[in-house]
């Protein structure tokens, strides 16, 4: 298991190998309560009229938190150059990074976290770093995936959401590059909705494409270089085959397989980070 077993950790992008760190627990078993998986029901008081009280659903309670030492792997005590450099590793961001704990298990999950507390700390003669690290979420997410269609006219492939969100639903990264300015539709068959895009006030890049990322969960677009581009300059269009109101669709996948339907010639890219209810192993 990634947490218990691991002997090393990777941290916004750097191995605690780098330091020649061992991760380990001296003198005390890991805390596993803080799992992210204890959830509060959402629920009215019930009174004389009614007794039974009404649901609202659930929220958790916390998100996962980590709890473990390091030493260095010959023994010996840091040096205060090798302490500060460490602390400098551990504290230099003030948002959540990446949290990988190296070990083989499948499938593979990380985590997005903050290193909250370092204690220097001295047990039966080992000189260790008792560290806390608090994540952003109840959940951890497999490694990041990407599926990338060559589409001609029109195509129909299938897409699997492998989420365990609460509602299942899933809201991917989707890339658009295409050398042309005619419209791209993007379905998907089991959501029954649509979206479609123009790119003709699209810059071009040199190799005269024009790409565009749709961040679906954050509810933004943005150009290759980053910018945030405004929906009306993609001539932004929506259809839905089950309801005509006006509303802004935001791609997504439902839970299980989703039959996307993209009209249009262009390279299309779908960007996944699924998350897993894990706990904290």
């Amino acid at each position: 298991m990634s947490f218990l077993d691991a002997s090393s950790f990777t941290f916004d992008g750097v191995s605690s190998d780098t330091y020649n760190l061992l991760l380990c627990f001296i003198d005390s078993e890991a805390d596993l309560a803080a799992n992210g998986l204890s959830r509060t029901i959402q629920k009215g008081e019930p009174n004389a009229v009614r007794l039974t009280a009404n649901h609202y659903g659930t929220s958790y309670e916390s998100n996962i938190t980590f709890s473990f030492c390091i030493i260095k792997k010959n023994g010996e005590c840091f040096s205060k150059a090798e302490s500060i450099a460490v602390n400098n590793w551990l504290t230099a961001s003030n948002i959540p990074k990446p949290l990988y704990f190296n070990d083989t298990d499948i499938p593979s999950v990380h985590y997005y976290a903050v290193c909250t507390n370092i204690e220097d700390t001295d047990i039966n003669g080992h000189i260790a770093k008792s560290l806390t690290f608090e994540t952003n979420a109840p959940f951890g997410f497999m490694y990041p995936v990407e599926k990338s269609f060559r589409i001609e006219g029109s195509e129909t492939f299938p897409i699997e959401n492998l989420s365990d969100t609460m509602d299942g639903i899933y809201y991917p990264c989707v890339k658009i590059s295409s050398g042309s300015d005619e419209d791209i539709t993007l379905e998907n068959i089991e959501d029954q909705k649509s979206i479609t895009l123009n790119l003709k006030d699209v810059t071009a890049d040199e190799d005269g494409m024009k790409n565009i990322i749709l961040h679906c969960q954050t509810m933004r677009i943005t150009d290759s270089a980053g910018s945030l581009l405004p929906l009306y300059t993609l001539g932004w269009k929506q259809g839905c085959q089950s309801d005509t109101s006006e509303y802004i669709y935001w791609f997504r996948l439902l839970r299980g397989t989703n039959h996307i339907k993209v009209t249009g010639n262009c390279t299309i890219s779908f960007m996944c980070e699924f998350p897993r209810k894990v706990g904290c192993l």
